[in-house]
């Protein structure tokens, strides 16, 4: 799926979520702390910062939504130590 397809897909995902929760775009712009134009273009499929999309799924009862976007993986002992070394610098 393109980057155009994913944002279009997720507007029309945040339209259907304000219908069925019976709200109007002014509605629920207010609820989320957005201007009105923010939530149309979110509903358009453009481009929209990370806290806009919190503030929306938050809006509608749906952030918890969000952490599931990447899958929770565990780093392996051994990955941290190898960070941890290259984090550290010497001075002499």
């Amino acid at each position: 799926m393109t980057e155009a397809e994913t944002l279009n897909e997720l507007g029309r995902r945040i339209h259907h979520a304000r219908v069925n929760a019976g709200l109007k775009q002014e509605e629920l712009a207010e609820k989320a702390a957005i201007s009105p134009n923010t939530l149309s273009r979110a509903e358009s499929g453009k481009a929209i910062q990370t806290t806009t999309l919190f503030r929306i799924l938050s809006a509608i009862g749906n952030a918890g939504d969000l952490v599931e976007l990447l899958p929770r993986v565990k780093i392996s002992p051994l990955a941290m130590q190898r960070a941890k070394k290259a984090q550290r610098v010497r001075v002499r």
